[in-house]
């Protein structure tokens, strides 16, 4: 029992030493500790914050041109079916274009079309 005490006796006296050091200078301590917990709190509240979310970028669609020959011919196909969306406003002015269905008949020089997913007319078609 006699090591016991003695590390006990060791003990007490560092903590006495502690206490008088703490009771010469508490206002360095006062002041080492304000900017530790200064330190601190920004992180936390970096931590609960949620990140910031970037806008999504749109990848910019490809330059396309599709071009149809046949019979020494080229018939660009972009133009013919913007000629299509106008002849459908001219003769639909009351229906709003949804989605339209190109044929392209190179032999004839014709283009039927289907808008809106509907019945295709014969007469719902343009010449180019």
């Amino acid at each position: 029992m006699a090591p016991r005490k003695a590390s006990v006796k060791t003990e007490t006296a560092a903590a006495v030493e502690t206490s008088k050091t703490a009771d010469k200078a508490p206002a360095v301590k006062a002041e080492t500790k304000a900017p530790a917990r200064a330190a601190k709190a920004p992180a936390k509240k970096a931590e609960t914050k949620a990140p910031a979310k970037k806008p999504a970028v749109k990848k910019a669609e490809p330059a396309t041109e599709i071009v149809i020959e046949f019979g020494g011919r080229q018939i660009d196909a972009q133009a013919v079916l913007e000629n299509a969306k106008k002849d459908f406003a001219q003769k639909h002015a009351d229906a709003e274009l949804k989605s339209i269905h190109l044929y392209i008949k190179p032999e004839e020089s014709v283009a039927y079309y289907v808008a809106n997913d509907g019945i295709g007319d014969p007469e719902d078609k343009v010449e180019f």
